[in-house]
Formats: C-alpha cells, structure tokens, sequence
C-alpha cells in the first residue's frame, strides 16, 4: 500500500511534531497541541490514507521561530539519504513559524528533493493543485506575525517578574540555592556562602586576588563549577584550581548584596539567536530580596579597590601602596620590582617597562622603601592637621553651606539626566535602523557600542551626584564626616598601617618624572589640608624630591 493513484508514486512516510514552551504552557486548555495528540491525529491521517508511515520526529520545548532543531535536522538527513519522501505535520505553524524559511522549504526545498508534504488542519497538499496551497505563504506570515506577539508577550511577563525582583535564573549563583518552595527566590547555601564571605574579607585586609585563589586551592576548596556539579567542556591542566578571574567575578556580583540585577542583554530580534548587551541603566536592579552575604558598604569599597588597582602588575610582594601608584606622565601604573642585590626596591613606570624601546614615556625609577615612609609620614602629618579643632571650623567655614551645595547638585543632576535620555534616544533610533536593514550589524555594533559609552560615562557621573544627595538632602558630607573621624582615629593609633585603610585615605598617587609627586584623596577636607600644607611639606615639592633615591 502507500501508492498515490495519480501519480503511482510509493509514499514513505515520516511525521513531524514539535511543541514549543509557550504551547506547553497552554497544554491544559489546548490539548490538542500536546504531543500526544499531534501522535494522534497524524498516524490517523496516515492509516486513513492507507500510506506507509516510516519514521517519526519530534523537537519538544523548541520555538518555531528557529530550524535548527534535532529532530528537523534528522528529517532532512533522512530525506537526503531517502528514508522518506513525505512529511506530515498537524498543521504548518508546526512546521515553523518563520515564514521565509517555512516558504523555503514548502516551496523549493521539499520540491527539488521530490518531496510531498502535507499540513493536515491548513488543508495544505503540495502534491495537488489546490487554493489551500496557494494561500499557504498567508498562513506562514500570520505564524510568523503569532510568534512575533507570542515572544512579545513572553518577554513583557519576563520584564514584569524583574521589576519584582523575581531571580530568573536557570541556576543560582555561587553562594546561594534556590528556595525549594520559591524557585524564583535566593537562600543562602551554607557552604559556598561562607567561602563567599572568606572571599570578601581576605580581600579588605589587603589580599589580592592571587593570594585568595591560592589559598583556596591549597585548602582544596571545591570550585564553583565542580562545587555545583556543572558540566564544562573547557578542562585544562589547571581545572580544578581557583582562578584570578573567578576571585574577581565574585568580588565583582552586585548578588552577594542581597541585590537581584538582571535584564543585561536581550535578543536582537524574535528570531535571531544574536543577544546584545544593554547599557547598565537599562538593567533590572531590586534591592534587598534576599540575604546578603557582604554589606553595601563593604561591597562598595571592594569595588573603589578594584576599580583604583584594575590593570596593575600582580607580584608576589604585598607592598602597602600597591596599585596606587600611577605614572603622571602616560596615566600607566608604577610597578614595584623585587629586591636588587644591594636589597633596595625601586618602582618604575609599567608602560615604560614594556614599550620604552619605542620611546614610551621614561623610566621613573625611585626608592620605594623611602617613597612608602615618606607618604606615611604625609599621611599622618595630615591627619594631626585635621584634628585640630580650629582647622576643623576655618575649613567649615570656607565650604559652601549645604544648601548652596544642594542647589548645584540639583542643576548637575538634571544636566546629566538630560544627557542621558538625548543618548537613549540616538540608541533606540539606531537599533530601529539595524532592524530595519538601514544600516548593516558592524555599523550597528560600532555606534551603539560608542553611544553606550557616553551613557555609562554620565550615569556613572550622575549616580555620584545622586549618592551625595541622598534623601533630598547633602546628608553625605555629614556622613563622610563621621566616616573620616572613625579612620583617622583608626590609623593614627596603628603601629602597622593596612593596605585596607591606606585605599580608604587615598585614591591615587601620581609620581612625575622629576619624582615630585600629587596625592589624591578620598576625602575632600583632607585634600583642603595637603593643599595647605604642601608648601611646609614639600617646599614647593622640592626637598621632598631629593629624599626619593
């Protein structure tokens, strides 16, 4: 049997199925969608027919939108080798509900490869001469234009359970679980939490993330990936051991603050695979929906730390002032070289180091043993300064009162703002022109990548104007105030000063070429104070020069 009468052709028949997520989750009121019921339906149609039914394929949980698929790829293989020479399927969304490659195949591949197919509920027979075929193009950009709403409507829930600060992830982060009650909540894992926190507090007394990686590699502490039995196709001799980058990821997720950040990227089209990345103010950020492992404010001065050391050469010395210092010259870090073989260290412009061949920038070799006693002595100078009671008022006093300050904020806040949304709209304008096929993907690439610059460079110039007006009021002078009393207290009666509290006094080091040098504090009144002391200090930089070998 299985002889098609007009034309004496033997039929070999394969079935196709596919269900896709969103029909699965319409499954218990469209049962006829389930597979099951396709199975149903489809092997009726081929008994009534009396055809020769071959094989089947099925693809579950995969959207229309998208070919490659397993099952529809082993269709095509088996059409290639004639296994079959007729695929049915319940109707033609099943098939797909992309209408160029739907047409694609129904029109011209299944054709050249002598191929019939039929849609059963579409009453679509390419073997026939019918309407229902010529309308079937119609039917697949209605499909197409179903899928399209479809992921409209998927990600517009998506969208609304971020705001809710709902996690949405497959998995859950290091450090956490996911609430067996609650699978969009986040509970801390007992285990991996507290090696979260070990992470954190080693690294604000002064360890670098080498040093941590290393000491959890030698207390054979599981890595994330073999912690959480996640399956990696990238193993190397190293597998197993706790990496640099992994240290700063972790160091780096805003997650362990109890903060839920999500809605980075986002598909460049409902039927590309393509994501692209989405500016930070764009991003879904709710605070406080689950327990944190750091404070916000330990948290913060990890990333002042990262941010002030980001690029410097990791050596094995844990220097006091290491990553602060910069070159003035070419922007470049000061490396700090080991012992020579008189025991001295010197310090040297990095770029200098590696591209001075060609004439980049100039060595800036000092005496780092004597640069570290000298600012620790600036330091402390300056702090004695800041305690007196008289400086404390004159710098009061010379300060704008707070409303003014307020005031200024207010305009800056709103220029940037302004800024912003002028730059979202050049990016909105420009991700329509790539849809729209103005202009190519590089062109795409190239200026949103430049827009999303400027806009990260404002916001980020926002956000601190908007973090010292906190409740609509310059509360953060008053707080830094406090802050400040607390350190200087700290590091005034310490032997031994920490890596921890230098980094919350400063903020960077510039060392010239002629070895003067600029330091740059966290602390406007502290910045007051060098300002005014730095010609009894340095004399106009001049002695202090001489004592840098």
């Amino acid at each position: 049997m299985g002889y098609n009468l007009l034309n004496n052709v033997n039929y070999k028949v394969g079935i196709y199925i596919r269900l896709s997520r969103e029909d699965d989750e319409k499954e218990e009121n469209e049962e006829s969608v389930s597979i099951q019921n396709q199975r149903t339906i489809l092997m009726q149609y081929v008994k009534d027919e009396e055809l020769t039914f071959v094989k089947e394929y099925v693809d579950e949980g995969i959207s229309g939108t998208t070919f490659d698929r397993p099952g529809f790829n082993q269709l095509l293989e088996d059409i290639e080798n004639g296994i079959i020479n007729m695929v049915v399927t319940k109707d033609l969304s099943r098939l797909g509900r992309d209408y160029i490659l739907s047409g694609h195949y129904v029109e011209k591949y299944f054709p050249e490869h002598n191929v019939r197919y039929i849609a059963i509920l579409d009453g679509i027979d390419t073997a026939l001469d019918s309407s229902s075929n010529d309308i079937a193009p119609f039917k697949s950009v209605l499909n197409d234009m179903y899928a399209k709403d479809i992921s409209k409507k998927i990600n517009s829930v998506l969208k609304s359970k971020r705001k809710e600060g709902l996690y949405l992830g497959n998995t859950a982060p290091y450090g956490y679980l996911k609430d067996p009650e609650n699978k969009y909540q986040l509970i801390v894992d007992p285990v991996a939490g507290e090696v979260v926190r070990t992470i954190f507090k080693e690294f604000l007394k002064g360890k670098g993330t080498m040093q941590i990686a290393d000491s959890l590699s030698k207390q054979n502490v599981p890595i994330p990936s073999v912690y959480t039995n996640k399956k990696t196709s990238v193993k190397s001799l190293n597998y197993g051991l706790w990496a640099t980058s992994t240290i700063r990821f972790i160091l780096s997720n805003e997650v362990y603050t109890g903060t839920i950040v999500q809605g980075k990227r986002k598909k460049l089209s409902h039927k590309s695979k393509k994501f692209i990345n989405l500016p930070e103010d764009k991003w879904e950020k709710v605070y406080d929906m689950h327990e944190p492992l750091v404070s916000r404010e330990d948290f913060e001065r990890v990333r002042k730390i990262i941010d002030v050391t980001k690029g410097s050469r990791v050596i094995l010395q844990d220097y006091l002032f290491k990553g602060l210092l910069k070159c003035h010259e070419c922007g470049g870090y000061i490396g700090i070289r080991s012992r020579d073989k008189n025991g001295n260290i010197y310090g040297r412009c990095q770029r200098y180091g590696r591209y001075g061949k060609f004439d980049i920038c100039s060595p800036h070799n000092f005496n780092y043993e004597v640069l570290e006693e000298q600012l620790l002595k600036v330091l402390k100078d300056i702090c004695n300064k800041y305690t007196d009671k008289k400086k404390l008022e004159e710098i009061a006093r010379q300060n704008k009162s707070l409303e003014e300050k307020q005031e200024e904020y207010i305009k800056q806040i709103n220029y940037y703002s302004s800024i912003i949304e002028k730059e979202k709209k050049k990016l909105e304008i420009v991700y329509e022109d790539r849809l729209n096929d103005v202009i190519s993907l590089e062109e795409y690439t190239k200026m949103s990548e430049k827009i999303r610059r400027e806009i990260k460079e404002h916001t980020n110039e926002k956000t601190k104007l908007e973090e010292k007006c906190k409740g609509g009021a310059c509360s953060t002078q008053e707080e830094e105030t406090v802050k400040l009393n607390k350190l200087i207290g700290e590091f005034t009666t310490m032997k031994n000063p920490t890596k921890e509290i230098i980094r919350e006094f400063i903020y960077k080091i510039e060392v010239y070429e002629d070895k003067q040098i600029d330091i740059h504090f966290n602390f406007k009144p502290l910045e007051d104070i060098q300002k005014e002391l730095e010609n009894e200090i340095f004399c106009a930089r001049k002695p202090y020069k001489k004592k840098i070998a």
